[in-house]
């Protein structure tokens, strides 16, 4: 499969969440279309699917922490180098599979 990059830069925090779920969405994408070229269901792709719908979930909730943040520039900053590399990381496995 073709490596993607992921790039999280949004404008506000609406197109933040909306990318979140693209981005996340493809990368169950992948998994569910590598468990329908193998034609059965494996623990380890399982595994991969719920890993990812709970980082997807971790990630909406520090989108949605920003209130608590004093400097909001830094505190998205650093999530969205966060985000990268977890989808960065994610797309390796994926590629592994």
């Amino acid at each position: 499969m073709r490596q993607q990059k992921h790039g999280m830069m949004a404008t506000s925090i609406r197109d933040l969440k909306k990318e979140l779920k693209y981005a996340f969405g493809s990368l169950i994408d992948q998994v569910l279309l590598i468990q329908l070229a193998s034609d059965k269901e494996d623990k380890s792709t399982s595994a991969l699917i719920n890993e990812i719908l709970d980082v997807y979930e971790e990630f909406l909730a520090k989108v949605n922490a920003h209130r608590k943040s004093e400097d909001k520039k830094v505190y998205f900053k650093q999530l969205n180098a966060e985000i990268r590399a977890k989808l960065n990381e994610f797309q390796e496995k994926i590629n592994q599979l």
